[in-house]
């Protein structure tokens, strides 16, 4: 057995640690020109919880084969300041994750992109989890804003490009692309100078739940998920460019980092993998983003921007060292499961106090309780009187912060009493959508995840004795989800949601009961894919409706669909030739969702009958329409939230009447955020609208209006 000895060298005031035999560059030599660099960002891990870590040898042996940063660190928190910081020199005041079309999130500055396209070279983002080239939208999907508070797969605030306002052109978003374009790309040769590789939250060691686990305690088993998930992407996406055609040709490196460790300063991991360059060198010179950005545009012969100007590049990682070798990657780690997938019993009941319902006009909180006292959320009611009504959502247990698990509250006509229902394996889970039958009978559906980290849909009823989880088909692919559910009658029930296929792409989700099993059916599926369902009602007399988001092109539109009978057609939707249509619920005829531009903010949307509907905001932020219903005299109600000033959620309840649509009043209690998810009419008169009240840990709302 050969032993390989190093020489650890001090040149400039920076200790190297390089191979015996091999020589060091000095800091001070000119920055070496490079023709392809791709730069993959990670997110949010220590240089200790990755370096050295059993979930991540990959990343291991790239640092280790390679150029290791050893006290590289962020310049900002949360994500979005970061990823702006490593292409223009500056956070530039940003300090939130908000859509980068928010007041303060977009500026008007040069940038790495600008400079490339001045000096006649040339970028390309590519985004896994981005459903078209020059998407426009804060997230995909859509529904990534909402209560339970959802994470995505593709969000903007890992994407710097979109906050610098010279980038709103046609041809700078049709070069932010797919991530999947890069294989072809590579294969083709037309590889731009530089290549900017963004995973989704669930590839990006971040978690998003409802599409993977949550991101817990370092070391946990949702944490060594996540880490192990980034660590085989980031060798898929080595492999996949080191064996290219182009690796073998001039100079070229792929940089791995990450956004920022656990605080804006914590040490991250920054590894430099070249085809001719340092082999086996750790560099402990302290490097931050402007660093990385100094080392970009020298490689590139570009200037300085901002904090650039002044900060020291990274020229020992980069300096050629004549070595052509491509060390082979070890095997991804593969976590073990995570326990078993038993289902388990109902949890004991919590009861709230008898509650008086006032005899006004106006909304009121009513009194209902919360399990523990981490998040409560409630996301869905329906009812079937006025004294029986129920409503689902989750809650974090105590034992295990970071998994969610089934929460109903039920009303029996003097106050409301929460049941921790039913879960399945020792993983989410998590209801979103409920309808109760004039018999008692209830079906609620959601998510759970299982052992393995799969997603799957979840279906839960209630026989009038007690919840059953209900066994559903296994969907082929990464993952499934149900949004929404509509029980027509005891053998007659419609659940809806996505799947997402191996390839990753989304494809609308339906399925009926018919009093023995569930079944698939087949929606249409516009386009070949890239498009969900959110909510469904049935029409009287009209037949069944599902509506969501149809994420093919700019601007994205809804999706609207009818069961005739035997099949599943489109049916026309509103068209707007600047907005992403994107509704969240449906009631009858009637959409309500979010309007989305690349210039403002969400606003509320209101459709119905295939017509864009005028609908009032509260105020210039945010504003999300999740839940419609049809009351007892025929107007229409929806629910949703906005931001104030200070930046807080509030509850947004709007009412239609003769297509007239004006907002009110409704409570926010506490002292952060507040929202409506769920909002349904109790036969004989009333309304309930449930979601989250105000707190650090959100707790349970239920409001009423007589």
């Amino acid at each position: 057995m050969s032993r390989r000895f190093i020489v650890r060298v001090l040149i400039a005031g920076i200790l190297l640690s390089v191979p015996a035999g091999a020589s060091a560059q000095s800091s001070q030599a000119p920055f070496p020109r490079y023709d392809h660099v791709f730069l993959l960002i990670e997110e949010n891990h220590n240089f200790n919880q990755i370096i050295g870590n059993k979930a991540a040898p990959i990343i291991k042996a790239l640092a280790s084969d390679y150029g290791l940063a050893t006290r590289y660190s962020g310049v900002g928190d949360p994500s979005e300041p970061n990823y702006v910081a490593m292409l223009g020199g500056s956070t530039f005041g940003i300090s939130s994750d908000d859509p980068y079309f928010f007041p303060g999130q977009s500026v008007d500055q040069p940038n790495l992109m600008s400079q490339l396209d001045a000096a006649g070279l040339s970028w390309k983002g590519y985004f896994q989890g981005m459903p078209y080239a020059g998407y426009r939208g804060y997230c995909f999907p859509a529904k990534c804003n909402g209560i339970p508070d959802s994470d995505t797969q593709y969000v903007a605030k890992h994407n710097g490009i979109v906050n610098f306002a010279n980038m709103h052109t046609g041809s700078a978003w049709a070069k932010q692309t797919p991530y999947s374009e890069l294989k072809g790309d590579l294969a083709s040769g037309n590889v731009p100078n530089l290549s900017y590789i963004i995973p989704d939250e669930c590839d990006d060691m971040h978690g998003a739940p409802p599409w993977c686990v949550d991101s817990g305690k370092f070391g946990d088993v949702d944490d060594t998920y996540l880490v192990s998930r980034g660590d085989a992407f980031a060798g898929q996406t080595v492999n996949t460019i080191t064996s290219s055609s182009m690796w073998q040709t001039g100079n070229n490196a792929i940089v791995i980092t990450f956004d920022e460790g656990n605080t804006a300063t914590d040490q991250i991991p920054t590894i430099v993998v070249t085809n001719h360059g340092p082999r086996g060198v750790t560099d402990n010179t302290q490097y931050n983003h402007y660093s990385l950005l100094a080392s970009l545009q020298q490689t590139f012969g570009v200037g300085c921007l901002q904090a650039s100007c002044s900060a020291a590049p990274m020229t020992p990682l980069f300096q050629p060292s004549g070595s052509a070798t491509t060390p082979a990657l070890p095997a991804p780690f593969t976590p073990a499961p995570d326990g078993t997938d038993a289902v388990s019993a109902a949890g004991n009941p919590v009861k709230e106090s008898p509650v008086s319902l006032g005899a006004g006009s106006d909304w009121q909180v009513v009194s209902s309780p919360s399990i523990g006292n981490l998040d409560n959320n409630l996301a869905a009611v329906s009812a079937a009187s006025s004294s029986d009504a129920w409503a689902v959502g989750d809650y974090y247990n105590q034992n295990d912060p970071n998994v969610l698990k089934n929460l109903a509250e039920h009303w029996d006509g003097s106050s409301w009493t929460a049941v921790p229902l039913p879960n399945v394996g020792p993983n989410e889970n998590t209801l979103l959508g409920v309808s109760e039958l004039a018999s008692g009978n209830t079906w609620a559906v959601g998510y759970d995840v299982n052992a393995e980290y799969h997603q799957r849909p979840l279906v839960e009823h209630f026989d009038g004795l007690g919840w059953q989880v209900v066994p559903t088909p296994t969907v082929a692919g990464q993952g499934s989800i149900f949004y929404g559910v509509s029980a027509l009658a005891d053998d007659n029930v419609w659940a809806v949601g996505g799947a997402q296929d191996a390839s990753g792409t989304w494809h609308p989700l339906a399925e009926h009961w018919n009093g023995t099993q569930w079944t698939v059916t087949a929606p249409a599926d516009p386009n070949g894919g890239e498009n969900l369902f959110y909510a469904v009602s049935a029409v009287p007399g009209d037949g069944v409706y599902a509506t969501g988001q149809m994420g093919t092109g700019f601007p994205s539109s809804a999706l609207l669909e009818r069961w005739n009978g035997s099949a599943w057609q489109v049916r026309a939707t509103p068209p707007d030739a600047t907005e992403s249509l994107d509704p969240f619920g449906l009631t009858g005829a009637t959409l309500v969702g979010a309007r989305e531009s690349d210039v403002t903010p969400f606003t509320t949307l209101v459709a119905a009958n295939g017509a864009l509907v005028s609908s009032p905001n509260n105020g210039s932020g945010e504003q999300d329409l999740f839940s419609a219903t049809t009351a007892a005299d025929g107007s229409a109600w929806a629910g949703g939230w906005y931001i104030d000033p200070n930046g807080d959620h509030q509850t947004l309840i709007e009412h239609g009447v003769g297509g007239n649509w004006s907002i009110t009043p409704s409570p926010s209690p506490g002292s952060g955020d507040s929202g409506i998810a769920g909002i349904t009419a109790i036969p004989g008169g009333g309304l309930w609208a449930v979601g989250i009240g105000g707190g650090k840990n959100p707790r349970t709302l239920i409001e009423f209006h007589r």
